[in-house]
């Protein structure tokens, strides 16, 4: 599984990385990174709850 984050659309909020901090980091960017990639199966459920939690819907999952 991998993940994107549209940097257009998101605002550099922190929920994703406070919901799955071994997923997503901020750091000096102004928008959120994936920092584990491909991400494993083990990790959908945070991902999916990060997707759900994102106030700009920046986030969505690329099954390849």
């Amino acid at each position: 599984m991998r993940v994107f984050v549209d940097p257009d659309l998101c605002m550099g909020c922190g929920v994703c990385e406070s919901i799955a901090p071994d997923i997503f980091e901020l750091g000096d960017e102004l928008h959120a990174k994936v920092i584990l990639d491909p991400i494993p199966e083990k990790y959908r459920y945070v991902v999916e709850e990060a997707i759900a939690e994102c106030p700009e819907v920046a986030i969505q999952i690329t099954e390849e």
